[in-house]
C-alpha cells in the first residue's frame, strides 16, 4: 500500500456522502415543485366540444380556497433560465383582457358542478377596431366568414376573414324599397340571408350574394294593430311583450303566432333546428321556455340563477345566455338546462356562436374563444364622432331625476317606454310615458332653465288630425314637424349636465314658467293634459297621460339599446319619487 490510498479512500467516502446529500435534496424540491403545482391548478374534467381545450373543470369533491393572484391565471409555469447566447425576439405586444378574476362566479360553477373559464390572452383572441367603429352592439352573427353587427342603429360587415375595416351596410335614413329606416332593432342570418328587424315593426332582408336589402315584412301603416312591439327576432321568429306572443313569418308558411307564460315579458329569442326558445322574465325571475313548432315542450329548467339578461343563442350541443349586464356567459344543457360551464368574459354586449366557436362583441374589439393567436388591430372604417348616444356609461352618469308625477311608478308595458313603436304616426316613441289622471301636477324632474313653453297652444280639431294621417301614410315616416304636432303643449327644460327634459301632452303650463326661467327640482311646471294626442279630439280627459323625454344633444334616452337596458336604464335614472 503507497500513501495516496487513505486519500482515494477519503475522496470516495465524501463522494458518497455527497451524492446522498444530493438525492434528498432533489427529492424534497421535486416534492415541494409538486405541491405548489398542484395547488395552482384545478383537475380536469371531461368539457363539452366548445372551450374543451381551455376549460377549467370544478371538482366534485371539497375544493380548495380559490387564489386570485394573476400569475396564476392560467397556471404559472416558470420560465427556463436565460443563458448567455438567447436573443430576444421582437413580438408585438398582445393586446391585454382587463378581466380579474370573479369569485361568484367561480363559486356559482362549483355549486352547480360544471365548469369555470376566465378568458384571457391566453386563450384568447382579440381584433380591435378604431375608436368609435361600435361601442355597444345588441346583436351579432356570424356566416360564411363575416360577422353582421348591430351597433348604434347601423348594421356593418366585419370580414372574418381578414382584419379590413367594418363594411356600413345599413343605418338610420337609408331606405329599403322606398321605406325610410329609422332604427334597427335586432338582426338574424339564416340559409336565405340576413334579416334585420326594424324598431317600427318592419323587417328588412340581406342578399350577401346580390348586395341588395329588400322588405321582408312591412308593418308600421296606421291601423287595428297599433300597440304591438317586436322586441327580438331570430330566424323568422318574432317575439312580442304587450300581447305577450310569437310570431312565425314568411318562409313559404302563413303568419303563426302563439302565446308565451303569462305575467312575463320576452327579452330574447333563439332557433335550432325545430326547437324555439324563448328567454322571458318578470319581476323576479328569468325562465327559458322551448317549443317545437307552437307547442311547449320544454323540459329545458337552468339550475342557475339568471340575473339582467341579455341574449341567448341555442345550438345543437349547447344553450348560451349571455347575463349579468355582458359580464358573464353561461353554458347550459341544450335538453335539460344544467349548468355545463361559466365563462367570465371581460365587459361584453353581444355574442355568436355555432356550437363550435365563440365570438363575442364589447367595445371596439371582438373576442375569439379559444383562438389566441387571432389578433389584429384595425384601423379605419365608420365611426361615431363626439360622444356617442347608446354608451350606457353615458347615461349611467345622470340623474338622479325625480318622478315628474308624484304618486306615479313607470309603466309595466314596454310600449311606455323609449323605443317603441308609435304606428299611428309610422315612427318610434322618444319618451317615457307616465299615466295619471288629467290635471294632476306635474313637477320638474331636475334643476335647469326653461328653454320653450307654449303657453299660446291651440288644440287642432279632427280634421287637422286626419289630414296628418294621410300625409304621414304616403311620406311613410313621421318628420321633426309632424313630432312637434304630435307633442302638444309642452316645456323644455336644459340641464347643468347638458341633457334637456321635455313635458309633453300638458293641459296647462304654470304661468310663471317662461324661457329663460330657472326652475329647481320638484317645482311645479304644469299639468297632465292629452294635447297633442289623437285622443284630444274626443275629449280632455282620455288617454290624459304626461309623454317625458329626456334628450343628450340629438338623441333620445335609450337610443340604440336594447328594450330590456332601456327599461333598466330609465328605473335606474328615476330613482327619486
Amino acid at each position: 500500500m503507497n500513501g495516496r490510498g487513505p486519500y482515494r479512500l477519503g475522496q470516495l467516502v465524501f463522494g458518497l456522502v455527497s451524492m446522498a446529500q444530493t438525492l434528498v435534496f432533489g427529492c424534497w424540491w421535486l416534492a415541494a415543485t409538486a405541491l405548489l403545482v398542484a395547488c395552482t391548478q384545478t383537475p380536469a374534467a371531461a368539457p363539452p366540444v366548445l372551450l374543451a381545450a381551455t376549460a377549467t373543470a370544478v371538482p366534485t369533491q371539497t375544493v380548495r380556497p380559490l387564489t386570485l393572484s394573476p400569475e396564476l391565471t392560467p397556471p404559472f409555469t416558470p420560465a427556463p433560465p436565460p443563458t448567455a447566447t438567447a436573443v430576444p425576439t421582437a413580438t408585438p405586444p398582445l393586446p391585454q383582457l382587463d378581466n380579474p378574476r370573479n369569485l361568484d362566479m367561480f363559486k356559482a360553477a362549483q355549486a352547480a358542478r360544471g365548469e369555470y373559464l376566465l378568458l384571457s390572452t391566453a386563450n384568447t383572441g382579440i381584433w380591435r377596431y378604431a375608436p368609435g367603429s361600435f361601442l355597444h352592439p345588441i346583436a351579432l352573427e356570424v356566416a360564411a366568414n363575416t360577422a353582421y353587427l348591430l351597433d348604434g342603429g347601423r348594421v356593418l360587415a366585419l370580414n372574418l376573414a381578414a382584419p379590413t375595416s367594418p363594411t356600413l351596410l345599413l343605418a338610420p335614413g337609408d331606405r329599403v324599397e322606398g321605406v325610410p329606416v329609422i332604427e334597427p332593432l335586432d338582426l338574424t342570418a339564416t340559409a336565405d340571408g340576413l334579416f334585420v328587424l326594424e324598431r317600427a315593426g318592419d323587417v328588412y332582408h340581406y342578399d350577401p350574394a346580390q348586395q341588395t336589402w329588400s322588405l321582408a315584412r312591412y308593418n308600421r301603416p296606421i291601423g287595428d294593430t297599433s300597440s304591438h312591439y317586436y322586441v327580438a327576432l331570430a330566424d323568422r321568429v318574432l317575439v312580442e311583450p304587450s300581447y305577450n306572443f310569437a310570431l312565425h313569418f314568411g318562409g313559404g308558411r302563413d303568419d303563426r303566432f302563439w302565446l308565451l307564460p303569462e305575467g312575463s315579458t320576452p327579452v330574447d329569442v333563439s332557433v335550432v333546428n325545430d326547437r324555439t326558445y324563448v328567454m322571458v322574465q318578470n319581476a323576479l325571475t328569468v325562465t327559458i321556455p322551448v317549443y317545437a313548432d307552437t307547442a311547449l315542450v320544454s323540459t329545458f329548467q337552468p339550475d342557475v340563477k339568471i340575473a339582467q339578461a341579455r341574449q341567448i343563442v341555442a345550438t345543437d350541443t349547447a344553450v348560451y345566455i349571455l347575463d349579468r349586464d355582458g359580464r358573464r356567459l353561461l353554458v347550459l344543457d341544450p335538453k335539460t338546462g344544467a349548468l355545463q360551464r361559466v365563462v367570465q368574459p371581460p365587459p361584453v354586449s353581444a355574442f355568436w356562436s355555432d356550437g363550435q366557436r365563440l365570438i363575442l362583441a364589447g367595445r371596439e374589439q371582438l373576442y375569439f374563444v379559444n383562438e389566441p393567436a387571432r389578433w389584429q388591430t384595425i384601423p379605419g372604417g365608420p365611426v361615431f364622432a363626439g360622444t356617442p348616444p347608446h354608451d350606457p356609461a353615458v347615461w349611467a352618469a345622470l340623474g338622479p331625476f325625480k318622478v315628474p308625477v308624484q304618486g306615479s311608478q313607470l309603466g309595466g308595458r314596454e310600449l311606455q317606454m323609449p323605443g317603441a313603436p308609435r304606428h299611428y304616426r309610422l315612427g318610434v316613441h322618444e319618451g317615457v310615458d307616465f299615466y295619471w289622471g288629467a290635471g294632476t301636477p306635474v313637477w320638474a324632474a331636475a334643476a335647469g332653465v326653461v328653454i320653450r313653453a307654449t303657453h299660446a297652444y291651440e288644440l287642432p280639431d279632427e280634421q287637422s288630425f286626419n289630414q296628418r294621417r294621410e300625409a304621414l301614410k304616403a311620406r311613410g315616416y313621421s318628420t321633426e314637424e309632424d313630432l312637434d304636432f304630435y307633442r302638444g303643449m309642452q316645456v323644455w327644460i336644459a340641464h347643468p349636465d347638458g341633457t334637456v327634459a321635455r313635458y309633453a301632452h300638458l293641459s296647462a303650463i304654470q304661468e310663471e314658467i317662461m324661457v329663460g326661467t330657472a326652475v329647481d327640482a320638484g317645482q311645479l311646471i304644469g299639468h297632465i293634459g292629452n294635447t297633442g294626442s289623437p285622443a284630444a279630439v274626443k275629449g280632455p280627459t282620455e288617454d290624459a297621460h304626461l309623454h317625458f323625454e329626456l334628450w343628450w344633444g340629438d338623441h333620445y334616452l335609450g337610443q340604440y339599446l336594447r328594450p330590456v337596458e332601456v327599461r333598466e336604464l330609465v328605473s335606474a335614472l328615476f330613482s327619486q319619487p
